[in-house]
């Protein structure tokens, strides 16, 4: 009876003192080019998606919205509604609907955004960094690739892409890796982001 015990007791050690750990890169959504309303990223190596949540009175509840601005300017417009410290993303691409897919370039951001922002691709975000909210702006470091953008039915309605930067504040850096987004603009009002 002992040594049953004692090798219950053994196999309970080892199997607590196995990695469980979760790698966040495997919560990322897959890349896909086809419509599927998904967006993810790590920062910091942290998991970064968009949920669905409470918010203000004067704003929707949405965790993705896709937002055409002046131009021909495309933004998305990235929170993570459920968490109080995760924060948000804002990508704002200069003449995607004249350009398409590509290469764009990251420059600097104001945190800014829509009319009142540069006249060039930028991202900025807010985000839970040492204990408290902070602005986080791209400086000229980074990309994104538009892969696909589905010009066969009327508007624009499907682009994909993959994206990775830096951004940075006065105190700190941050960086923003293994972005993937495909999204059906059509379509995105009715998914729900959980």
């Amino acid at each position: 009876m002992k040594t049953l015990y004692l090798l219950l007791i053994t196999l309970l050690v080892t199997t607590c003192d196995s990695d469980d750990s979760v790698d966040p890169a495997s919560l990322l959504p897959p890349i896909t080019m086809t419509g599927e309303n998904t967006f993810g990223c790590l920062i910091d190596g942290k998991f970064f998606r968009p949920r669905d949540g409470r918010s203000t009175i004067n704003s929707d509840n949405k965790g993705l919205r896709v937002v055409r601005t002046e131009n021909d300017n495309l933004e998305l417009h990235v929170y993570d509604r459920k968490s109080d410290r995760s924060g948000s993303l804002f990508i704002h691409l200069e003449n995607f609907y004249t350009i398409g897919v590509g290469e764009y370039l990251i420059q600097n951001a104001t945190g800014l955004r829509g009319i009142d922002g540069p006249n060039h691709n930028y991202i900025y975000g807010r985000l839970f960094k040492s204990n408290q909210y902070q602005t986080f702006l791209s400086d000229n470091v980074g990309v994104i690739n538009i892969s696909v953008v589905d010009t066969t039915t009327q508007g624009r309605r499907i682009f994909a892409g993959e994206f990775r930067v830096t951004l940075a504040n006065s105190n700190d850096t941050i960086q923003v890796e293994l972005g993937r987004f495909d999204i059906n603009s059509q379509t995105l009002s009715q998914t729900t982001f959980n």
